[in-house]
């Protein structure tokens, strides 16, 4: 079948921009249905294949390493698509849409060189066709009209250079989705990159607050993965991976704006003029009343999500500690709730402050089971998904107050239902002696705790320089 038969039938088409972040491969709903099937005599043996499937002329079938198959023609315009041209209507609609990419071509005067090619992929609706030209010896994307970055959900950037990096991370998806065909001008710079990832791994075990995305022992892995990889780039697993890890060395020179005028050095440090958003008094004071611990958990927020980045590992090191922050406090939390249970039948103990106490008891119970069962695998979650929960979290709540406070509530309501259960000591050194008695120890320990070493230390340093010198012993003087 001609391309001229098809643009016979010829209606209204539309060449749509998409990126290669945009593909739905992954997301794809499509079910299969095995059937039963009879195995002819010497079928793939001695009776040799079966028929192949027709495909337009010029047209090849490949299969990308994690086992989906897509489509390439060889003739120009150059086109790849992972559609199903096996299905007749798919086919004839693919024709039909590389015909208006010729079309389109011809009307703007625009000649592809050879190391480009042109992905297809047609949409639910008959007459749209996403589509964008991926060049493998400039290692970017483009597309045959102006587009705006919000249409194509890039984030935006600082300069040219900047969106440079943008298009090389998608132009990597593209090549880490189509790695089989051996596509014209593709060079993947194995060496550039295993150069990479040695100063990441350095980087990470010489600094602490290190932006490169994999940690040093993973680094040593993917250099070991890379340096096998190179002897076998004829292989599409080998360009797959490489792809991958090209795409992950690009997106991450895109946040931290690697070679732009401020560039961001360490994870904590915020390169972007984004605007403050104070947690307010109320927040303060509840902070307060909470022991200061949803202030410190706010921080910690912050400072992983500065300006609107994550970095996975250190999000899971936080949650992690956060789950492990839940369960203890429940465990202790669950014994100091038995103790006040048994206060409360015994007579010289206060059933009001076992009351009190038990309270916040069950309020960190039931914190601690909810965090846990909400968050059950965030310390497993990827830096995408982090960077969603933190950006809806800090739309609905601006300064992270909402989750910060809710974080905090397991350990914040055990040590008050610690701090009002050790009141039962002085309920009942009251009720053993008498008040006088208690008043004379609540002194005792406020005279102890008070600063006398600072009071001291200030005292002496306002005293005449000579008198200080006299004072001084001997064995000290210069």
């Amino acid at each position: 079948m001609s391309d001229s038969s098809i643009v016979k039938d010829l209606f209204a088409v539309k060449l749509c921009p998409t990126t290669s972040a945009l593909c739905t491969r992954y997301a794809s709903r499509k079910q299969s249905r095995p059937s039963n099937m009879v195995i002819r005599p010497g079928q793939f043996s001695f009776a040799g294949e079966s028929e192949p499937r027709y495909l337009p002329p010029g047209w090849s079938s490949f299969v990308q390493p994690e086992g989906q198959l897509y489509f390439a023609r060889n003739t120009a315009p150059r086109i790849v698509t992972d559609a199903y041209l096996y299905q007749p209507q798919v086919q004839e609609r693919m024709l039909l849409f590389a015909a208006e990419v010729a079309k389109v071509m011809d009307a703007k005067q625009i000649i592809l060189p050879d190391t480009a090619e042109v992905y297809l992929y047609p949409s639910n609706t008959e007459e749209v066709c996403h589509y964008f030209v991926a060049d493998h010896a400039t290692r970017t994307l483009s597309w045959f009209e102006e587009v705006d970055l919000d249409e194509l959900c890039i984030p935006d950037v600082v300069s040219d250079s900047h969106l440079r990096f943008a298009l090389e991370d998608l132009y990597f998806q593209h090549v880490e989705q189509f790695p089989s065909h051996c596509p014209r001008g593709l060079s993947l710079s194995v060496d550039d990159l295993i150069a990479i990832f040695i100063h990441g791994q350095g980087d990470h075990m010489t600094s602490s607050n290190s932006t490169f995305p994999y940690q040093a022992k993973e680094c040593k892995n993917f250099i070991r993965i890379l340096e096998s990889a190179k002897q076998r780039m004829e292989q599409p697993s080998s360009v797959c991976i490489v792809a991958r890890l090209w795409s992950v060395v690009s997106r991450h020179r895109l946040h931290t704006h690697y070679a732009q005028e401020r560039a961001r050095l360490s994870r904590e440090q915020m390169i972007l003029d984004l605007p403050e958003t104070p947690r307010g008094r109320i927040f303060a004071a509840t902070s307060r009343l909470l022991v200061g611990i949803p202030e410190m958990y706010a921080e910690k927020l912050d400072s992983l999500f500065a300006d609107e980045v994550v970095f996975v590992h250190p999000w899971r090191e936080f949650m992690s500690q956060c789950r492990a922050e839940w369960q203890q406090s429940l465990s202790w939390s669950l014994g100091l709730a038995i103790v006040n249970a048994l206060t409360l039948a015994l007579a010289p103990f206060s059933s009001v402050i076992a009351s009190l106490s038990l309270l916040c008891c069950a309020v960190t119970l039931i914190g601690s089971l909810t965090l846990l069962l909400t968050y059950n695998d965030a310390h497993t979650w990827c830096a995408d998904r982090a960077a969603s929960f933190l950006y809806a979290t800090k739309d609905t709540s601006p300064g992270f107050r909402r989750v910060a406070l809710a974080f905090s509530t397991p350990r914040a309501a055990f040590m008050w239902a610690a701090f009002i259960a050790s009141f039962q000591t002085l309920y009942v050194l009251q009720r053993a002696t008498n008040v006088f008695v208690l008043a004379a120890l609540v002194g005792v320990v406020f005279i102890v705790r008070m600063p006398w070493g600072r009071w001291s230390r200030k005292a002496c340093s306002i005293l005449p320089r000579w008198r200080r010198d006299r004072e001084a012993p001997a064995d000290l003087q210069v």
